[in-house]
């Protein structure tokens, strides 16, 4: 009798997994193209304010019939926004720069040809360690830490498929070689460093600069209210208006002076 009630147990709990798996086997989907968007938001200040780097992650599919694409759309409806839920449903859905990123979150955007998913968080930390700081500039570095998971058997390997963006700041200037070999692209004042997979190297290495702002040495904020919230300011604002009076008034006196000023010191003395 117990006997069969355990087989019975166990035959149910094999069904499950079994229809478990049909279903995940069912929709028939593959990942094409994966991207990975990195803003940096480091500040060319002398503030002390945190640098808040954000991450944007697409997972880009393609369905091999409508069929698929709806049901995985319904798969997308149940899931919801949990991050857990989706990588139990795919492990390669995850956040690629390490799993103790802070707010997460998920998203299915389907529309015409492009059909992704979407993860985007910020970063713990910062991306970049700042490094030697000179009196104009900062130099940062790559913490390559954060890129472990695509460390395997002493190589970084960026795979088939996957892009990897990194937005450096307004003004900044890449030095050294970058490692593996990257592409710069420039977008107005900003220069982004693109790796486009399959690339293997031993070594991950990013520097680049940025330029400190001059303060100016006059706060015309402060000039203007002066100027014109005080009795002080006012006064010397009636006071360059009535110079400037006197100078229109007396303009022919003051030209016909200066002009018989340099006649006068002008003239050749003859030998």
């Amino acid at each position: 009798m117990k006997q069969t009630i355990i087989a019975k147990i166990m035959g149910l709990f094999f069904l499950s997994v079994i229809m478990a798996t049909a279903f995940s086997a069912s929709i028939d989907y593959s990942i094409t193209t994966h991207t990975i968007n990195i803003q940096l938001g480091i500040q060319n200040t002398d503030t002390n304010a945190p640098s808040i780097d954000t991450v944007v992650e697409r997972y880009y599919l393609y369905f091999a019939s409508d069929a698929d694409r709806i049901t995985f759309r319904e798969k997308s409806l149940e899931l919801g926004t949990s991050v857990d839920e989706w990588k139990r449903f795919n492990p390669l859905f995850v956040s690629s720069l390490g799993e103790n990123t802070i707010n997460k979150k998920i998203s299915y955007n389907e529309g015409g040809e492009e059909n992704f998913l979407q993860i985007s968080y910020t970063l713990p930390d910062t991306l970049m360690a700042k490094g030697k700081e000179a009196q104009m500039m900062v130099e940062y570095t790559l913490k390559v830490n954060y890129f472990n998971s695509f460390y395997q058997s002493g190589m970084w390997i960026i795979p088939e498929g996957t892009k990897i963006t990194i937005e450096l700041p307004p003004g900044a200037e890449v030095r050294e070689t970058i490692e593996p070999q990257a592409e710069i692209i420039t977008n107005g004042t900003r220069k982004n460093v693109v790796w486009n997979g399959y690339k293997s190297t031993n070594k991950l290495f990013l520097v680049f600069v940025t330029w400190k702002q001059i303060t100016p040495v006059v706060d015309f904020g402060y000039v203007t209210n002066f100027l014109t919230k005080t009795e002080a300011g006012w006064a010397i604002i009636i006071g360059i208006l009535a110079l400037i009076v006197v100078l229109i008034w007396k303009r022919k006196i003051i030209s016909s002076k200066i002009e018989g000023y340099v006649e006068k010191h002008s003239m050749i003395k003859e030998e």
